[in-house]
């Protein structure tokens, strides 16, 4: 009986912890690509189709729609691209242009790109998205296409962290 009851209490335990992993992730990721074909520097910002849900309602209205409203989903790709900012190694601001978006799967995507001198030995990145609604928001951005894939964490008080090449 004392077995069975236990038995009950982790699985009571296991149903009712399920939905905690089911909502928000807290976490985005970058990829920083050099295309060598093109010489631009793509960036393509991947976000948790939940996460965004919450954070549109938040940021904007309580009644925003990321999944059906385009108007919804021009903000939030705006929001994004004024929380990610590039600097060169000697802090001059590098401009992105904002390419598009667009929801796959689970996936809320935001694209970016910008030229980048040949000479360039590094960059410095900021990547605040929603990092002002959830503190304890992680974005992940691997820089990859010159050398070895750098990988880049902005978590707690991290701001503007750089990579060399």
């Amino acid at each position: 009986m004392i077995r069975y009851f236990h038995l009950l209490i982790v699985a009571f335990t296991l149903v009712t912890s399920l939905p905690v992993f089911a909502h928000q992730q807290k976490a985005s990721e970058t990829t920083a690509l050099f295309n060598k074909n093109t010489g631009q520097l793509e960036l393509m910002h991947r976000f948790y189709l939940h996460d965004t849900e919450h954070a549109v309602q938040s940021l904007f209205d309580k009644k925003a729609d990321i999944l059906n409203a385009k108007k919804t989903q021009q903000q939030f790709a705006d929001y994004v691209a004024t929380h990610f900012q590039l600097r060169t190694l000697d802090d001059k601001p590098i401009v992105l242009t904002n390419v598009g978006f667009e929801v796959e799967g689970k996936f809320f995507w935001v694209y970016q790109e910008t030229t980048l001198a040949d000479t360039a030995k590094g960059i410095k990145m900021f990547n605040g998205a929603l990092r002002d609604l959830w503190p304890t928001q992680i974005n992940m951005v691997n820089v990859e296409g010159k050398g070895k894939v750098r990988t880049l964490y902005f978590s707690h008080n991290k701001t503007w962290l750089e990579t060399r090449f």
